[in-house]
């Protein structure tokens, strides 16, 4: 079967699964993922965001910090926020500027998924979670620049404080996404696809920027609109 005709097979049975939080996280925990755990009444807080929002970054700062942390990820769907809500499991949301967010997840993707179908999944991801008021924000900035402080505000907020072991140092996080990669890699390395910054997907990125922000639009106006509303909350 070609992968258009699979996509376009998926598209309808997708819709009807996320209608239901948990009929779409059953159906996530069937298919395979590098570091996809989904949430259960075990885990300790959840973890989620737009592809390319820093969640991989985050979670193993978290790790390195707080190693007994169960921490739900990687189905970057809201669905899967909402099911920890109602589990009462404490939910962060990283959040990224939008430009930045969905260019690196097009570029990741290359022909599967146009630059403004990418926007468009940005703003229902947010939409449907903002109003939400057990989800916690969090900026991808914030984790990036100052994991530490970032790590013990939230496991403040849900409670988990006292988990906290180590230190947090941006060179050994980078070296744990290392080494993840190298676990999967398996002769095939990409370099748009790591999650760890790289040169070539930068200078990918630089080369399309100026064309994407043009095909953005309407769609990018909203989309700036929304992070500046949940940045305000």
């Amino acid at each position: 079967m070609s992968p258009n005709l699979y996509r376009r097979m998926k598209s309808p049975v997708r819709r009807v699964l996320e209608l239901n939080p948990t009929l779409y996280c059953a159906s996530a925990r069937l298919k395979r993922s590098r570091n996809r755990n989904i949430v259960n009444r075990n885990s300790d807080l959840l973890v989620e965001s737009f592809p390319r929002s820093g969640t991989t970054y985050f979670v193993a700062s978290l790790g390195i910090a707080a190693p007994t942390l169960r921490i739900a990820s990687h189905v970057h769907h809201q669905a899967h926020v909402e099911l920890a809500v109602r589990k009462s499991v404490p939910s962060f949301v990283l959040i990224r500027e939008p430009f930045a967010a969905c260019i690196s997840a097009t570029v990741r993707l290359g022909d599967q998924v146009t630059f403004p179908q990418m926007l468009q999944r940005w703003c229902g991801f947010y939409e449907g979670l903002e109003s939400v008021p057990e989800v916690h924000f969090v900026s991808f900035e914030s984790t990036v620049q100052a994991p530490e402080a970032t790590i013990r505000a939230v496991l403040s907020v849900a409670n988990l404080s006292e988990r906290i072991r180590n230190r947090v140092d941006h060179d050994e996080v980078i070296a744990v996404l290392d080494t993840m990669a190298e676990k999967r890699r398996r002769g095939n390395y990409d370099p748009l696809d790591v999650s760890r910054p790289t040169a070539e997907r930068q200078e990918r990125i630089e080369a399309v920027a100026s064309e994407m922000r043009q095909q953005g639009g309407e769609l990018l106006t909203r989309a700036i609109t929304i992070h500046e509303r949940i940045q305000a909350l």
